[in-house]
């Protein structure tokens, strides 16, 4: 059954609207309900009760009623999806189309692909946002500032103790060049990150559920895909990674992400629709170098890391030849959320065992550091995490234009 989808096309040209609304009737997979409006220097009024899932603004040669148009949208149908077209690909327009409330922009003449992309993205968030009723859960994304630093252990233990506590939870090992999850966790992945690249197009719930693997404590693994010799790493678009992350957040209370030590797109994207982050560090200053770099991307990316990010000192040995940990956050500017300490044996037992800490030794101070990090959890996400993610992704693109 083609998806329900209601377009409301907006122009000062007719004809330029009826040539739309055609190219949207021919879309495969949709059942389209459209209404064309024309507005002039005076802007246009919404104040029935139909509700547009897409709204199409098509800006003229003088794009102000446009974008004075796409405001009234944005105001009056928070919900829906801005899509503003316009003669030609001008940086200045897209930027102020965008600050408008714009959502996507392609330029006339339209290009059917393009637009079947854009319905792809709007039904995934309406399907994202009705979820039978079911609240959200959340994306909780670890990155460390090098490597080295232990976010593979961190996110496999704390992902079992989320498991223990009877939350349902998935790990993604985003780390696509060199991931271990799998290891650290005794399984063996029949899929990986690259089939899902590799047939992108079958993906929704099903397939996705397809591609993992159970653990014993009741996790389910999305595994990084295994070196191809030969063949260079995996290379996953951001697109990709919300798709991804979108759906786990649908069927998961927790989607925890190993993203590695590199700012890959993959990465970004993960790290724009977090809920919350682990950056992850030690008390070196090689590493709180490496720390204040990624804090200043992460603001670059539209990330405050006063609300989104937690700071977690791993490896931390209590030495005098360690930076100070009040030292450390106060020249970072934010508080350390977790002190997790050095542990080498039982870390080393752990990872050569492939077994969670608790297994190895219940009650180790560093695996109950570990665990803490599952207490807080706030509440579900508004937006979702595609449109969190893709709205961010688009203000970085803004700021690369304008740049």
């Amino acid at each position: 059954m083609d998806e329900p989808l209601n377009v409301l096309c907006l122009s000062t040209d007719p004809a330029v609207s009826r040539q739309v609304i055609g190219m949207l009737s021919r879309l495969p997979g949709f059942s389209m309900t459209t209404r064309e409006m024309t507005y002039g220097a005076g802007g246009i009024e919404l104040r029935d009760a139909w509700e547009p899932h897409l709204a199409v603004v098509i800006l003229g040669a003088d794009p102000k009623p446009g974008l004075a148009v796409i405001e009234e949208v944005h105001r009056t149908a928070p919900a829906a999806q801005v899509l503003a077209l316009a003669p030609e690909e001008n940086p200045e327009t897209i930027i102020k189309a965008l600050r408008a409330g714009a959502d996507e922009f392609l330029p006339l003449p339209l290009d059917g692909n393009g637009l079947l992309k854009i319905c792809i993205k709007v039904s995934a968030i309406r399907s994202s946002s009705k979820h039978n009723g079911r609240p959200r859960g959340q994306v909780w994304v670890a990155y460390g500032v090098k490597g080295g630093v232990g976010v593979t252990t961190l996110v496999a233990n704390l992902g079992v103790a989320l498991s223990a506590a009877g939350r349902g939870t998935a790990v993604v090992d985003l780390d696509v060049g060199s991931g271990d999850m799998a290891l650290f966790l005794n399984v063996t992945p029949g899929y990986s990150l690259r089939d899902i690249a590799s047939n992108f197009k079958r993906l929704d719930s099903v397939f996705l559920q397809g591609t993992m693997v159970r653990h014993r404590s009741g996790l389910e693994l999305l595994a990084a895909p295994p070196p191809v010799p030969g063949e260079p790493p995996l290379t996953l678009a951001a697109e990709q990674t919300l798709a991804i992350l979108d759906l786990l957040d649908r069927t998961h209370e927790v989607t925890l992400v190993d993203a590695g030590s590199l700012p890959l797109d993959s990465t970004r994207a993960a790290l724009t629709c977090a809920d919350r982050i682990f950056l992850v560090t030690e008390l070196s200053l090689p590493a709180l170098r490496a720390c204040m770099r990624t804090l200043d991307w992460l603001r670059q990316e539209g990330i405050d890391p006063a609300t989104t990010v937690e700071l977690v000192v791993n490896k931390y040995a209590n030495r005098g030849w360690e930076v100070a940990p009040d030292e450390a956050s106060k020249t970072l500017k934010l508080p350390i959320r977790a002190l997790v300490p050095r542990d080498d044996a039982v870390v080393c037992e752990a990872v050569n065992g492939g077994r969670p800490l608790d297994e190895v030794k219940p009650g180790t101070p560093v695996q109950r550091a570990i665990a803490a990090l599952a207490a807080r959890s706030g509440s579900s996400r508004e937006p979702s995490a595609v449109v969190k993610g893709f709205r961010r992704l688009f203000a970085a693109a803004e700021r690369r234009v304008s740049g």
